[in-house]
């Protein structure tokens, strides 16, 4: 193939070859009028990426070329469809439901070219962080106040937040078209916040030491770390955990052990049993190693 077409995987143009081809014709009885039709299934030379391309033309479809003289265009579009330059999130299903329906359709509106409707989603993905948030007073403005207010947001973020409220503002008060090369700025930011806030901590968990800052945590923590070698033996939780109590927060571990204790007490484990109980520091006996979802609770 003479022209090169845009693989989504290597992210530019690139010289393809194809696989299929059909070619459709038609027009009216008096032949005022004809149109063509091409649909082809090509594969990038460079990745081998697959990618179907639809080529169409028609008598109407005239403009003027470089020296002034009439010459036909033809329409040619690559599915699936595609971002240019930006990425769409690789883990949005840990999105919450009711953020990742209007972030998915924002995308779909930007690989379609619908620039407005893209404007106004990546606004509209504001608002369901804010409802989201339990943020749901007052006017947008005031809402990504608040979010650097309670503490989700930095200075800096909240101020990028208001770039796209401005920009969606004026898509769709104004139905000013915005400029391709802003909109992937801000969906970058856009990304960048969501992924912040709810996937990177998702993604990295049981990969990397994180901050153990839960009882669900401190438990699948206490979990992980019981050994074949303890079975039997009577041994307290920190003894269990190791050097690994450094991701607990101090003022933290007090309360967990005290629930675990209440819990163990109530039979909700089957590989560990309370043998002596203190204020701090009880005693426990291991009776097998855990499976990976042996906690009940």
């Amino acid at each position: 193939m003479k022209e090169k077409y845009f693989c989504r995987e290597c992210k530019g143009l690139r010289n393809h070859k194809k696989l299929f081809e059909k070619k459709l014709r038609g027009g009216d009885s008096q032949d005022h009028f004809q149109w063509i039709e091409e649909y082809l299934v090509i594969e990038c030379l460079g990745c081998e990426t697959t990618s179907f391309l639809k080529i169409y033309g028609d008598t109407d479809m005239i403009e003027n070329d470089e020296e002034g003289k009439p010459d036909y265009y033809f329409d040619k579009q690559v599915y699936p469809l595609f971002l240019e330059k930006g990425e769409e999130l690789k883990y949005e299903y840990y999105l919450p439901e009711s953020i990742s329906g209007i972030y998915l359709e924002t995308i779909s509106a930007f690989k379609s070219k619908s620039l407005i409707l893209t404007a106004g989603g990546l606004r509209a993905i504001i608002e369901a962080l804010c409802n989201h948030l339990k943020i749901k007073k007052d006017n947008l403005q005031t809402r990504i106040d608040l979010l650097h207010g309670k503490g989700h947001l930095t200075l800096s973020e909240s101020k990028r937040l208001h770039s796209i409220r401005f920009l969606g503002n004026d898509a769709l008060h104004e139905m000013e078209k915005p400029k391709k090369e802003h909109l992937y700025l801000l969906l970058e930011i856009i990304n960048h916040l969501l992924s912040n806030l709810f996937i990177n901590d998702k993604i990295i968990k049981g990969k990397v030491d994180t901050i153990v800052d839960s009882f669900w945590d401190f438990k699948r923590l206490v979990r992980a770390k019981v050994k074949k070698e303890m079975i039997d033996k009577e041994i307290t939780l920190l003894e269990i955990i190791g050097k690994a109590k450094r991701l607990i927060p101090k003022s933290d571990y007090p309360k967990f052990e005290k629930e675990f204790v209440a819990e163990c007490k109530l039979g909700n484990y089957d590989f560990i049993e309370l043998k002596k109980e203190k204020n701090i520091d009880s005693a426990f006996k291991i009776t097998k190693e855990p499976t990976f979802f042996s906690f009940r609770a």
